[in-house]
């Protein structure tokens, strides 16, 4: 098993790539506090974003890339907390990777994601 360190070296490899890094696993392993800690080395500081606040939620939600750059301003490095929240998460992904490659996105999803539509916490 890799340690905490070890991880985060293995995801710093592959910042600003032009890929989405996903930190995938159960609840309260550590998910957020890695991205965070990324964030807070290679990035503003400001750029997370937790979308189990329904706001953040409806903000990404939107499936227009301009909308979606505005609200997720100029950070070069992004964290998404717990994407799996937000509806058609994938292709909300793919259209901001896709249109502005130079911004890092991190996103943390717990497993439930696979649980199916909000049965699982």
């Amino acid at each position: 098993m890799l340690a905490k360190r070890d991880l985060q070296e293995q995801l710093e490899k592959w910042l600003f790539k032009g890929k989405i890094l996903i930190i995938y696993g159960a609840r309260q392993v550590g998910k957020t506090t890695l991205a965070k800690e990324i964030l807070r080395q290679h990035g503003s500081g400001d750029g997370y974003l937790n979308c189990e606040i329904i706001q953040v939620r409806q903000e990404l939600e939107k499936e227009d890339p301009v909308s979606l750059k505005k609200f997720l301003g100029d950070h070069k490095l992004i964290v998404l907390d717990e994407a799996q929240k937000v509806k058609n998460i994938g292709l909300i992904l793919k259209l901001l990777i896709d249109t502005y490659p130079e911004i890092q996105i991190i996103s943390t999803v717990s497993s439930s994601l696979f649980c199916g539509a909000h049965t699982c916490a």
